[in-house]
């Protein structure tokens, strides 16, 4: 199953998974309204008088929060597409897939 995983990415999984979820995000009311607050937020926190020191250790944390949630949404969507293949496959409804878990 990692090898067909890998197989659709190849095949530019990638790109279809980044434009299927921001349509869908588009779309999503709370997830305008979050982004929204996010925006707001961040310009709260520009305003902030806060040394070089602190500045960077704080823009660190949020760069590296921001890679981990796009690194989980990415993982949770193949495994979205691995348990819709296993199901599949499982009711017989396509063919010669090996399901690795």
């Amino acid at each position: 199953m990692n090898k067909l995983i890998d197989d659709l990415i190849g095949k530019g999984m990638g790109r279809l998974m980044d434009e299927s979820r921001d349509a869908l995000a588009m779309a999503d009311e709370t997830y305008q309204n979050d982004r929204k607050a996010e925006d707001e937020l961040e310009k709260r926190y520009e305003s902030l008088e806060l040394s070089k020191a602190q500045r960077i250790l704080i823009n660190d944390y949020i760069a590296c929060a921001s890679t981990v949630n796009h690194r989980y949404a990415d993982i949770a969507y193949m495994a979205g597409i691995r348990d819709t293949v296993g199901m599949l496959a499982s009711l017989g409804l396509i063919k010669d897939v090996e399901v690795e878990r």
